[in-house]
């Protein structure tokens, strides 16, 4: 039997209670609505709970929680245009391709490094699961950056250099970009090992022939709509845009790709529709973050387990992933920002803010278990991966502020002029 408005209320009640003492420690509220999933999951309800966690969150009554959860995910994913820096962000920039050159080497270190690890790991973490969709997989996995995650902390950490913010917001725009043309070809090319290659080809060119018809046709069609008062106005674009983001998301679903890319193409698609952002945020968006954002979220968490851990080779190869995220996120942006010419501080200070994984890797590693690249195993090792990477960067963060060489610049200045 089905419980899911009781799953629904009892999942709501414990997010919003653990992404208020997230934000307590400092931390964005998504992980703690990713450890309500957690607490509610096997692992933990299930472990010490066993007959109310077969009562609440059967496998059988899970199927509206996940309806819910995917389109919480694709209203999430609509708003991810609107996180972009404006223009006079950009324009602050020394150096036009300093973003560019910290998102692809960023990325690219860190896509070897997980593709590496990965090749070692998959005997003990996907043993059944296809060889290359699962190797090329991790290693976008550690390549991506969390902009939404990333806007907040910046928004929330002092003394933060002005040119380090707009230099990481920058090049995580890129990133994302990079990323999601990634999960669009590591899906094409995950559906060509189950099918045959010109069936993938078909739908690759038909998602191609999709991007072309949203952007040079939709696109200039839906900004010129106008009819009657403003509030009429403004009523039309929001049903366009509510109803264009669920049909390019079924679209994309439907040809094999997730929902997740459809909702982005929307996004761009409607983004510069006058007024939408404002009427977005207060109607659709906000009933979304409230209860549809928080379900999405708590959803991946119950699909973790624990039990992946009861081995101790899968902490030593997370303890590994971990360190492969870090050096190659960190060094390979410090790398592609010395290249541009930034100064050292600068350029490790973006370098830990691209380490950021939150959002965006949620939703890659939702698609890759979804899809089937993922065993639980895996999908439990990268899901504590991005948890710990998150949190762990505004502490690193208030650290190299405190500690970094521009202090010890200033009081070795102070040094030479009292000698002097």
């Amino acid at each position: 039997m089905s419980h899911w408005m009781l799953q629904v209320c009892l999942i709501l009640v414990v997010a919003i209670l653990l992404g208020r003492l997230a934000e307590k420690f400092g931390q964005n509220r998504v992980i703690g609505e990713i450890a309500a999933g957690l607490l509610l999951g096997a692992s933990v309800l299930g472990e010490f709970f066993p007959a109310a966690s077969g009562f609440l969150f059967n496998a059988e009554s899970l199927g509206n929680l996940k309806v819910l959860a995917e389109l919480g995910l694709v209203l999430l994913m609509f708003e991810i245009a609107w996180h972009a820096p404006t223009g006079q962000t950009a324009h602050r920039s020394k150096s036009r391709l300093a973003p560019i050159n910290i998102a692809l080497f960023g990325m690219l270190a860190s896509f070897v490094i997980g593709c590496a690890i990965a090749t070692f790991s998959k005997a003990a973490m996907a043993p059944d699961k296809e060889f290359w969709s699962y190797i090329l997989f991790c290693g976008l996995a550690l390549s991506v950056t969390a902009l939404p995650v990333l806007v907040r902390i910046i928004n929330d950490t002092r003394n933060i250099q002005a040119d380090s913010a707009s230099y990481a917001l920058s090049s995580a725009i890129y990133t994302d970009i990079f990323a999601w043309l990634g999960v669009a070809l590591l899906v094409a090319f995950h559906s060509r090992s189950e099918t045959d290659t010109l069936q993938a080809l078909i739908k690759a060119l038909a998602l191609l022939g999709f991007f072309l018809t949203s952007f040079y046709f939709v696109k200039p069609l839906i900004l010129r709509i106008r009819s009657g008062s403003a509030e009429e106005n403004n009523h039309i674009r929001m049903t366009l845009a509510f109803c264009y983001c669920l049909i390019s998301a079924e679209i994309t679903g439907r040809l094999g790709f997730h929902q997740a890319i459809g909702a982005i193409v929307a996004a761009y698609v409607c983004c510069k529709m006058p007024g939408l952002e404002q009427q977005w945020g207060h109607t659709v968006g906000k009933f979304s973050r409230l209860f549809l954002t928080p379900l999405f979220f708590a959803y991946s968490g119950l699909q973790a387990s624990f039990g992946a851990f009861s081995q101790g080779s899968i902490w030593g190869w997370l303890a590994i992933f971990i360190l492969g995220t870090f050096v190659g996120k960190i060094g390979g942006s410090y790398f592609g920002g010395r290249l541009s010419g930034l100064k050292p501080s600068t350029a490790m200070e973006v370098g830990i803010l691209m380490n950021t994984k939150g959002l965006v890797e949620l939703v890659i590693l939702s698609i890759g278990l979804q899809l089937g690249i993922l065993s639980i195993t895996a999908y439990s090792v990268l899901l504590v991966l991005a948890l710990f990477s998150t949190v762990m960067t505004s502490p690193m963060l208030n650290l190299w502020v405190k500690y970094s060489i521009r202090p010890l610049n200033d009081l070795f200045k102070s040094a030479v002029k009292a000698k002097v």
